[in-house]
């Protein structure tokens, strides 16, 4: 039976407070039977969801298409509920039933919509101090007859909402991070039920959050204020077709409570007797309470929430341990980020104390000194939680939240048992989509470990750590975005992510390292206190003026974000829209990379690509050796302390790096540009790689394949970048794979080369290399952490020494992006350039080492893809399954006898490399070879 399921707008489910004038639709099939391809789909949309009120019908339209399709009823009104419907036909002549119908609502699409005021809760403030939560109320009156009620709400700083004393929602750190004097996310939601006839209340907590709180590994505050602020405005429409707006104003009255810290980093502090009970319910006596003050900004600078909300996920028990020192640690097994949910019962005034860490050290003490990069930090991922002394009392924060596995316990009253406490991990809310599974164990902790990374660190932005830091570094989220769409549908999260690059880009069309910066103020007014209180000329160029780049700004392998991860996106999803949206933007860049290559530097100036010229043109304009660069970070010969060291060697001048990402970003500009049908710039920029490209092999290959001595990584990345010239590639690759055994089959790549060293292995007729290097599990390699109990990916290589030492973060997810081999190698899933999405895709399975058995799922945009393999001597079992509506490419090795086996089926077999190649439709296949 033919099946309509899994309709989605935007990429989410029933999304409330869209500003999407046209949005994207999307479904997925079902159907028995193999080779099913849709050929036609009728969409109907309509105001009701009896289908009485027929906004647009499409009629019947003959196509494959089924994810991408635009509304395209009449233009969307504010407030707007739109129900819509699919059935498809096939090409076996089946004809689906209408699928149930699902919903997508409109936000505020016009500033003008907006009837309320930003308004502050806070007189005068200290600056430097912790702030206590402001909280905030008005009571108000709903009509007879209410028929839908939408709360449109939004801060400066974050907002949780309360409607008669009921919590208004489950989404965390609203209204996310965004570039907020650009754009400032505000969020929808249905507040139907929580509403009745007669009076109402409406109160709300604002916490420090981004806006405000401590950011980034210098922990810099006051970033884009010194004031939170809160904007909102109930829509209640009638029965009798009126609609009614609540908006915030001076009628708000505003308090401070027990809530006394709420910094993100930092923590909490709450003291439990101070009451104000019923402070969010009609009828509280607000008398003592003080009026807010309307600020005078406006709302041009507000989109709705582009991505998927922040939610409370898995929850996790403790063990109790007694450390060698005699304090009292919770053990919840997992490195997680989010909080404690404590129970505690005992006298008023007593303060308990939860510090958050990932590791006991090499004495089995809790530490937090492996984080702190200047010296021990203080105040730091601490709650503190003052006790009202009148029975059981439970805690967890709101506003903050913290990386760990470890909590020491202080103060607390009684026994400690694990009954009384619970971890919860916090994160955004993404669908998983991708596992993988082999007869390795260790291999799959690894797998575990890369996915707890990404959950911990993809809260609202793709951050570096949920500690020391929380900074979306744009390099780290580079190397890792496939990987991260292996295990989850990121087209949402990375879509709104990437228009904050765009708002961020420099004048002069560099990047930032971090976005939203956090390695200098958004602040204007912040900005020029802190410049006037130093005069070192240091802190000027790591924290520029707003708006312009600092020297630690602009970095290849950083910047190239831009570029790469809108076309992994849309090689992973199909969706040109982020192609479009992000083009001027990579643009941008590239032509920034193109005048600091034509910019000379004088380190350099006698060497001979200064000397030479190709067609007139110096050689020299092609090799990017200016500015400053983060180069290839953390090689695994490396030391994380020694950095500083290694940096002032190099001056941050890395030519090999730079120029090699010069050349790949602006290949890949070229493929983004033949998508989008801008055959001028295409051309360019063809034009322009061919010359990178040139230049590259003729000053940075050797004969012998070297390009620098004793370094795996250069290799790497010539190869991963297509770079070498056909007739250097495998010199190329046979120099990687001496450097590899030079190394005892260990690496010393570090975050940038990393991803790609085992592809470019088994690309080059290196597989048994690349697996060995897989499975190595002694210092450094992937399964050396996970042999010493890593529960998350750790930002070094040797994160813990063999003598026990800590060195640098423990959920860092840069190296985890070595799962995407376990995906599109050892399991063969792999999309294609020439059909994106996984519309047309390739199994290209690849068995070694010692693995006896491997599987992965893949549920894409079309349904659920998978590959398994299990060998049983020298026979091996392959077994694949295709969605409905895609086609398959599928490589198996084998002989050219093996090709006869499966010409019956699929009599376009045919002999490639060592391969046998063909094409299968939707259905569950298996071969034993």
């Amino acid at each position: 039976m033919l099946e309509v399921v899994s309709l989605r707008t935007e990429y989410l489910d029933n999304p409330l407070g869209l500003d999407a004038r046209k949005p994207r639709l999307g479904w997925k099939l079902r159907c028995d039977g193999r080779n099913v391809m849709q050929s036609a789909y009728h969409v109907q949309a309509s105001s009701a969801e009896s289908f009485s009120n027929m906004l647009w019908d499409s009629g019947k339209v003959e196509t494959s298409q089924s994810q991408g399709i635009r509304y395209a009823g009449p233009e969307l009104k504010s407030i707007q509920r739109v129900y819509w419907r699919v059935k498809v036909w096939n090409n076996l002549g089946e004809e689906s039933p209408f699928s149930e119908p699902v919903f997508f609502e409109t936000g505020l699409l016009y500033s003008s919509d907006w009837k309320a005021a930003w308004i502050e809760p806070e007189k005068e403030i200290d600056i430097h101090a912790y702030k206590p939560a402001p909280y905030i109320r008005k009571e108000f009156t709903v009509k007879k007859g209410l028929v839908s009620a939408r709360a449109c709400l939004t801060a400066k700083g974050l907002y949780s909402f309360f409607i008669n004393g009921h919590e208004g929602t489950d989404h965390l750190f609203t209204p996310g991070f965004t570039s907020y004097y650009k754009r400032h996310q505000y969020q929808v939601y249905d507040v139907t039920h929580l509403l009745r006839e007669g009076v109402n209340a409406l109160g709300a907590i604002l916490g420090d959050g981004w806006w405000r709180g401590a950011t980034g590994g210098a922990s810099l505050k006051n970033n884009f204020g010194y004031k939170v602020a809160f904007l909102g405005q109930m829509v209640l429409d009638y029965e009798d077709g009126s609609r009614e707006t609540i908006g915030s104003d001076s009628s708000f009255k505003t308090s401070t409570g027990p809530l006394l810290k709420s910094d993100m980093k930092a923590g909490d502090r709450f003291d439990a007797r101070i009451s104000i009970q019923g402070w969010n319910q009609p009828g509280f006596d607000d008398s003592s309470w003080g009026n807010v003050e309307v600020a005078g900004d406006g709302y041009d600078n507000l989109i709705a929430t582009r991505s998927v909300p922040v939610k409370q996920k898995e929850k996790f028990a403790p063990s109790v341990l007694r450390t060698p020192n005699g304090e009292t640690v919770l053990d919840f097994g997992q490195n997680i980020a989010g909080w404690v949910e404590m129970k505690v019962q005992g006298e008023a005034g007593t303060e308990v104390v939860l510090i958050h860490g990932e590791a006991l050290n090499r004495d089995g003490n809790f530490t937090l000194h492996h984080l702190a990069e200047h010296g021990e930090m203080e105040d730091f991922q601490e709650v503190r939680y003052i006790l009202a002394g009148n029975g059981e009392e439970r805690y967890h924060p709101r506003f903050s939240i913290f990386g760990f596995r470890y909590v020491l316990v202080k103060n607390y009253p009684g026994e400690v048992k694990p009954e009384n406490f619970t971890a919860v991990a916090v994160y955004s809310d993404l669908e998983q989509t991708g596992d993988f599974i082999c007869s390795n164990p260790l291999i799959n902790q690894l797998v575990s470990n890369s996915k707890w990374s990404q959950k911990g660190n993809f809260m609202e932005v793709p951050t570096d750590c949920p500690t020391r830091e929380r900074a979306a570094w744009a390099g780290d989220a580079q190397v890792f975005s496939r990987t991260a769409a292996d295990f989850m549908n990121v087209y949402p999260f990375f879509e709104k992510w990437m228009e904050d690059v765009a708002a961020e880009q420099f004048q002069d069309g560099s990047i930032g390292s971090t976005v939203p910066t956090v390695l200098g103020h958004h602040s204007m007014e912040e900005w020029e206190r802190v410049s006037k209180q130093h005069t070192n000329p240091m802190m000027a160029l790591r924290r520029p003026k707003p708006g312009t780049a600092g020297m630690l700004d602009g970095s290849s392998g950083w910047g190239d974000a831009a570029v790469i991860i809108p076309w992994t996106i849309y090689l992973c999803y199909g969706d040109k829209a982020i192609l479009e949206n992000q083009f001027d933007s990579a643009k941008a860049w590239v032509d920034y990379m193109a005048v600091c290559a034509r910019n000379s530097n004088e380190r350099f100036i006698n060497t001979p690509a200064y000397q030479n010229y190709t067609d007139g043109e110096l050689d020299a304009d092609y090799i990017w050796d200016t500015k400053f660069h983060w180069g290839e970070w953390l090689e695994a010969d490396t030391e994380f302390n020694d950095l500083a060291a290694v940096m002032s060697k190099t001056q941050g001048c890395y030519p090999d790096v730079a120029t090699a990402y010069y050349a790949y970003s602006t290949r890949l500009l070229a493929e983004m540009a033949s998508v989008l049908e801008k055959t001028e710039d295409e051309a360019k920029y063809r034009q322009l790689y061919d010359k990178i490209k040139r230049v590259y092999n003729k000053y940075f290959i050797k004969e012998d394949g070297s390009i620098l001595e004793d370094r795996q990584a250069p290799n790497v990345r010539t190869l991963a970048f297509g770079l070498a010239e056909e007739n250097k590639q495998q010199a190329v690759a046979d120099r990687l794979a001496q450097l590899i055994i030079e190394q005892d089959y260990h690496l010393n790549t570090g975050f940038l080369s990393t991803p790609f060293i085992l592809h470019t292995l088994a690309d080059n007729g290196h597989t048994d290399i690349a697996f060995r290097l897989l499975e190595q599990d002694t210092c450094p390699s992937w399964l050396y952490a996970v042999s010493k109990g890593a529960t998350t990916i750790w930002e070094s290589w040797r994160g813990m020494k063999p003598n026990g030492e800590l060195s640098g973060s423990l959920n860092h997810y840069s190296y985890g992006a070595v799962c995407d081999f376990l995906f599109a190698c050892i399991a063969g899933i792999r999309p294609v350039w020439e059909t994106p999405g996984y519309k047309h895709f390739r199994l290209k399975p690849l068995v070694g080492g010692t693995l006896t058995h491997a599987r992965a799922t893949f549920e894409s945009l079309y349904g659920t893809i998978r590959s398994s393999w299990e060998k049983a001597g020298e026979r091996v079992t392959y077994r694949f399954e295709v969605p409905v509506n895609t086609t398959a490419m599928i490589m198996l090795p084998g002989t050219l006898d093996d090709r006869i086996k499966v010409t019956g089926e699929f009599p376009d077999a045919r002999y490639e490399e060592g391969r046998v190649v063909f094409t299968a439709g939707s259905g569950d296949y298996t071969f034993t070879i």
